[in-house]
């Protein structure tokens, strides 16, 4: 007997609309969209690095908040981290914290001008019965959380603003693009499912090294959207979509310590019935008010092997792509008693070779993208044509690196070295073409 899943009508799982490897690049160039994520204003702004206090390992993708306001930053994947401080808020002062770490709340007038500032964050306790975990039912609680989505998120919409950045690598080390945005983006309302959130680039650039020896040609499709597709609170799709609880099985395997509260862990895999590739990861949920705060998800080793049809939009027929690893990242932080998405990273690594070619070559796609402002007043939805859409490309919307103060007062993700430095190769590369 032929069994018949459920897949979602924009199946998330597959990220279909994200990326393409395509054979021809098409090397025009758009130019960034005004919008209004940026005012004008003075700041300072201070470098630091987030430690584990023991280990003294990077703790990365933590939150850097400035405190009482609705602005900060994540730390990169080396645990660094750039704020810009607006010189009108007074006692500034910056929380920092990530899962499973004591938050930590810094004075401003403790950071470095001038130098990187270490902090180190204490690893967090927390003391839930065992007998109390033992009798909660993973799939029970799943269910409550995604029911008290109206709740806990955002009844009306709001105005956000994102830091975007996404680079592609050939051969780990070798990069082909690198870009970054600021973003505009519309989130609409999480209890009308029919307000979609729209995302405008208010000031983009890029770098490229493109050569012609390149027989293959990756694209990212649908970057500066990629926040929005992978809001799963508000497209559950094949994670925490009802529709799809059959087809994993579901283990509580405690609870951890997230901005001082206790936060419920659920691990989950496919089953190993299920004959298409979705997902396996944790999923955390906040004890008090059955809040989703974060899902950690990746392919599922089980039917890797059959990723490649639902990751790839379009390749050539004597290509065969394999895909080695799809990892993703999602998290929501507390605003006033309302959880509202805060960082989103993706992380795709594929494998690629010509048939009846003896030599493969490996890319490693990523993409993230931190909210940085939250503005639940003055509301503003892009029109549908200053929008971009999940069938764009990233590349083809923004110009080169060009302007050293780009940037101005808006809080970014730290690059890690190695993308700086691929940034200051390429743009050299550019300005000798260019004269």
């Amino acid at each position: 007997m032929k069994t018949t899943y459920f897949l979602s009508k924009n199946p998330f799982r597959m990220i279909i609309y994200l990326a393409a490897l395509v054979m021809i690049f098409s090397g025009r160039n758009g130019q960034a969209q005004p919008g209004n994520a940026q005012q004008s204003k003075k700041f300072t702004a201070y470098k630091g690095i987030v430690l584990d206090a023991e280990s003294k390992t990077p703790v990365v993708f933590a939150a850097v908040v400035i405190r009482g306001t609705l602005s900060g930053t994540v730390t990169n994947s080396e645990g660094r981290f750039l704020i810009k401080i607006p010189d009108n808020v007074e006692q500034p002062a910056i929380k920092i914290s990530s899962l499973g770490y004591e938050t930590k709340t810094i004075a401003v007038s403790q950071l470095s001008k001038s130098q990187t500032s270490t902090i180190e964050l204490q690893m967090a306790s927390v003391p839930i019965e065992p007998v109390v975990i033992r009798n909660i039912d993973p799939l029970l609680l799943l269910k409550d959380a995604v029911q008290l989505i109206p709740r806990n998120y955002g009844d009306a919409p709001v105005m956000m603003t994102g830091f975007y950045r996404e680079s592609i690598r050939k051969n780990r080390n070798n990069y082909k693009s690198v870009g970054e945005a600021i973003l505009d983006i519309y989130k609409g309302s999480y209890k009308n499912p029919f307000d979609g959130d729209r995302v405008r680039i208010y000031k983009g650039r890029k770098s490229e090294n493109l050569r012609r020896s390149d027989t293959i040609m990756v694209k990212f499709m649908g970057g500066p959207v990629t926040a929005s597709l992978l809001d799963l609170v508000k497209n559950p799709s094949d994670i925490l979509s009802p529709k799809v609880y059959d087809y994993y099985d579901y283990r509580l395997s405690g609870a951890v310590d997230i901005n001082g509260r206790k936060t419920y862990v659920i691990q989950f895999d496919q089953k190993d019935s299920v004959q298409v590739p979705l997902y396996k990861g944790k999923i955390y949920i906040d004890k008090e008010t059955k809040g989703i705060v974060s899902i950690d998800f990746e392919i599922s080793p089980k039917q890797r092997d059959k990723a490649a049809d639902y990751l790839i939009l379009r390749k050539p027929a004597t290509l065969v792509v394999d895909v080695i690893s799809a990892h993703y990242l999602v998290n929501y932080r507390m605003v006033n008693d309302r959880w509202f998405l805060n960082y989103v990273r993706l992380e795709d690594h594929f494998s690629t070779k010509w048939k009846k070619k003896l030599f493969r070559s490996e890319y490693y796609l990523t993409s993230e993208t931190a909210i940085t402002d939250i503005n639940p007043e003055k509301i503003e939805k892009p029109k549908f044509r200053e929008s971009f859409k999940k069938n764009d490309f990233f590349s083809e919307k923004v110009s080169a690196f060009e302007d050293p103060e780009f940037w101005g007062p808006a809080n970014v993700i730290e690059p890690e070295e190695s993308i700086q430095e691929a940034i200051a190769k390429i743009s050299k590369r550019l300005k000798r073409i260019q004269k």
